[in-house]
């Protein structure tokens, strides 16, 4: 397996107000009620290191998958060379 490899970047959103929130925290919603309005939206594509467990570049998310893999792939001879 590849140390860094190319995934979908996901985040909570709010379809009433238009919030976001990190699916790595905790739930965003604060009640039962409240909880319909959240959903799980993929908003791009990033990379993620599979040694580490680290998600993301700290850049935004790249908009296709070939872009996030050229990033892994130049990850992936940095970390082999």
């Amino acid at each position: 397996m590849a140390r860094y490899e190319a995934i979908e970047s996901r985040r909570w959103f709010n379809r009433k107000t238009g919030a976001t929130a990190s699916i790595y925290g905790s739930t965003p919603y604060i009640s039962a009620a409240d909880k319909p309005n959240w959903s799980i939206k993929t908003v791009g594509y990033t990379v993620r290191d599979n040694q580490t467990g680290t998600i993301g570049t700290g850049r935004t998310p790249v908009a296709t998958p070939p872009e996030a893999q050229a990033i892994a792939d130049k990850l992936n001879a940095k970390a082999n060379a």
